[in-house]
């Protein structure tokens, strides 16, 4: 019987263990470096498993070696290395991936009964002056890769380690591997807060890394351990902090504003679980000392409780604002335990709020506010930003196994990191918190937005859906909507295509379609043939769903179909508007195509999206819709079907000289009439390219993408074969006589010019 499914009948010690594990992995989660959890998180360790020493070891790759550091007295970091063969019992459990239980580590027959090489060395108890009596030693592996080495020694009142103990062990090293793995993923060893100090050479970045270790293992601020144990100056550490939030340091034990008198008119539990402390009211604005600027939570609610129109936020060390409150308002002890989990370096304690209920069922077990659980869901956010990802996918899977997230980069989704079990309901709540969706409803989907700031103050916007899937689980996807600006039209698209896309976007009237599967630059490229036609004698409305490039002079609009403001009645606001220009975001249906086509005949320039797959075979779509085929052919300006290839990495890719096969092949599906034109012959010289990898590009071998055009301009003949209803291929036919390059004739261009290569044109062209 499953113990698990009647919690009265659970032994108390089991519920001990699990609830102090719980917090040990939030802790493992939010440690800073791997360097903090190998050092920083020994003790918390000790207590859980009842041991008395505990080693965690890191795989060093390069030299085949694994590392352990030890917090020597005076605060020195000493390093230990070990090889890796089964000489030794750490050595014996990486290399075989076995987990050891060894009763007597000095009973020489119980090791070599495991193996005849085995031996423990003694040298480091006679350095110590311990005895080592146990070991249960376990790998740290994570898709069959190994990360280190947990060794639990001692088991205290001399008691033997048991199969409870080895299961145990293994789901710690469970977790250590994941929260490694998502750290050497993240290639981050110094926490962006602490970079400043590192450019204006305050500090190495190796001591930047001992400082954190130093701060987690003593349960201190690793701005503290700066000041005391590397003699850093106050001022410079509170101005170099400043810079990266782009605001002022303020040192509270000299200066304390008004502070006594403001935190009377709040909860001091708000200001001790945010780490912030008000410091002057003007007429329009709270000014605030912050530990982090960045706290959009905290600023919030600190903002609502004093109604203050606008807050701004100075930065000050933790220690000092738990010093002035504590001197405003004496903590009690079980307030400054449960709030003690907001510091970065990893403090104990979480602080965990009301659990929310939905009716007729039991309480959520989520810690919506939970201190890992808004670190990590700033750093997905933050990190797919930078990453230049368009969305973010997090997708769990229940009790079957860890979370995980997904980034798409450049069209193509790769895994990021893994999310325990545990962490995920506390990170989607925290994300439904955010895009103010119902926490309690699970059982259908949800939209919402996020605006984000990040650390360097760079705004961002996220669509947020969530879609419940099988075995009660919850999925969550991201749309980063980044503030950006148009690419200039030169940069979008080769010169061939521009010398005929520009006479038919600059007409006086009509309509002018940009077609192709969602994800394939539509947007992008609307934008950049509008901002090339923006000038001041031109009125541009625009209609979208939603706004996600802007540009000035263009008069912007968000639809909202849930409240019936659509393309079609933005449409129609737009003609009552005198506008010179419209863009609509896409034609989505009838009505929205025949008001389109209707105002480009009544004097106004056109722009729309549709999901087509080809130029030519829009016409025929719109007139199965039941657009008039004369009105049609009269507006038609033009029409430009559009993908996106992934290209090759500039600091990786690789010439090489094709095959005589591999270039016929290219001419074949370039088509042999035409193929000519381009003065492009076989020989021993030519070169083209292909992927290698490289750290840059995640060794893939391909960074970035870049457009593929198909132009359609509606001449007198395209225009003759619309009125006819001719079929799709008569009307490629033409246009391919009138100049057009299809598709996967642009992509053979791309890969002769050393951007892409044939695996990628394919694929995309849907040849």
């Amino acid at each position: 019987m499953d113990s698990s499914a009647s919690p009265s009948k659970t032994n108390p010690s089991q519920q001990l263990y699990d609830e102090r594990f719980k917090k040990l992995v939030n802790e493992i989660h939010a440690a800073s470096t791997p360097n903090a959890i190998m050092v920083g998180l020994r003790n918390k360790i000790l207590n859980i498993y009842n041991v008395e020493m505990a080693t965690i070891f890191l795989v060093d790759a390069k030299k085949n070696k694994l590392v352990s550091w030890v917090l020597l007295p005076g605060d020195s970091l000493s390093k230990i290395r070990m090889e890796i063969d089964r000489s030794s019992i750490t050595g014996f459990v990486a290399k075989t991936k076995q987990t050891l239980n060894i009763s007597n580590v000095y009973d020489t027959d119980e090791l070599q009964g495991i193996h005849q090489t085995l031996t423990f060395d003694a040298r480091w108890d006679k350095k110590t002056g311990s005895r080592t009596r146990q070991v249960l030693a376990t790998p740290i592996a994570h898709r069959s890769n190994l990360m280190g080495v947990i060794e639990l020694i001692n088991k205290k009142n001399d008691a033997q380690f048991n199969t409870t103990d080895e299961e145990r062990a293994k789901e710690l090293a469970d977790t250590l591997g994941i929260a490694l793995f998502n750290h050497y993923k993240s290639g981050k060893k110094i926490p962006m807060r602490y970079e400043e100090l590192v450019n204006r050479e305050i500090i190495s970045a190796q001591e930047m890394e001992r400082a954190m270790v130093i701060a987690t293992q003593q349960e201190k601020e690793v701005e503290t351990v700066l000041m005391e144990n590397f003699l850093v100056a106050k001022p410079d550490l509170g101005d170099a902090l400043a810079f990266v939030y782009k605001t002022t340091f303020v040192d509270l034990k000299t200066d304390q504003y008004l502070a006594e008198s403001l935190v009377q008119l709040a909860p001091f539990e708000v200001f001790r679980r945010h780490l912030i402390v008000p410091l002057e009211q003007k007429k329009n604005e709270l000014v605030v000392a912050a530990k982090n600027p960045a706290n959009q939570d905290g600023l919030l609610e600190i903002k609502r409780l004093f109604k203050a129109k606008k807050i701004s936020a100075l930065l000050a060390f933790g220690d000092d604002i738990r010093t002035l409150l504590d001197k405003l308002n004496p903590a009690e002890e079980d307030i400054a335990a449960a709030h003690d989990g907001t510091d970065e370096a990893g403090m104990d304690g979480v602080y965990v709020p009301e659990i929310y209920q939905k009716p007729d069922e039991g309480p959520l077990d989520v810690e919506v506010d939970s201190t890992p659980a808004v670190q990590l869901v700033n750093k997905l956010i933050e990190d797919a930003y930078y990453a230049g990802a368009s969305d973010i996918h997090i997708e769990p899977y229940g009790n079957k196994s860890d979370a995980e997230v997904r980034y798409r980069i450049d069209g193509t989704c790769a895994n990021i990191l893994n999310i325990p079990m545990v962490n995920v309901k506390s990170v989607i709540a925290r994300i439904k918190v955010l895009a103010d969706l119902d926490i309690s409803e699970r059982r259908k989907p949800q939209d919402g937005k996020i605006k984000f700031t990040t650390s360097r103050a760079d705004n961002v916007e996220l669509r947020v859906a969530t879609l419940p899937t099988a075995d009660a689980n919850e999925d969550v996807v991201l749309r980063v909507l980044a503030d950006s600006k148009p690419l200039p039209l030169y940069k979008l698209a080769p010169e061939r295509i521009l010398n005929r896309l520009i006479p038919a976007i600059t007409k006086a009237y009509g309509i002018f379609l940009v077609v192709g599967p969602t994800g394939s630059g539509k947007t992008t490229t609307l934008h950049s043939v509008l901002n090339y036609i923006n000038t001041p004698e031109k009125k541009i409305w625009t209609a979208e769903d939603p706004v996600e490039i802007t540009q000035y002079r263009l008069r912007q609009v968000q639809v909202k179909p849930h409240i019936g403001y659509t393309f079609a009645a933005a449409m129609r606001a737009f003609l009552r508007a005198d506008p010179d220009v419209i863009m609509i975001g896409e034609m989505r249906d009838q009505e929205t195509a025949k008001m389109a086509i209707e105002a480009s005949l009544t004097g106004h320039v056109v722009f729309s999206t549709l999901h087509t797959n080809s130029a030519a075979e829009t016409i025929t779509r719109l007139i199965d819709m039941g657009m008039d085929p004369f009105n049609f052919s009269d507006s038609l300006l033009g029409i430009l079907a559009q993908r996106l290839v992934r290209t090759l990495c500039e600091d990786c890719k690789e010439p090489y000289n094709p095959s005589k096969g591999e270039y016929d092949n290219l001419v074949h599906h370039y088509g042999v009439m035409f193929f000519e034109h381009l003065n492009i012959n076989y020989s021993e010289k030519l070169t083209l390219y292909r992927i290698k990898g490289c750290e840059k590009c995640n060794d893939s071998g391909y960074k970035g993408r870049q457009g593929l055009y198909e132009l359609l301009v509606a001449t007198r003949k395209i225009k003759d074969l619309i009125i006819d209803k001719a079929p799709t291929d008569a009307i490629k036919i033409e246009s391919i006589e009138d100049g057009m390059t299809v598709l996967l004739q642009e992509g053979i261009h791309l890969i002769f010019e050393g951007k892409t290569d044939i695996k990628q044109v394919m694929s995309t062209c849907l040849v």
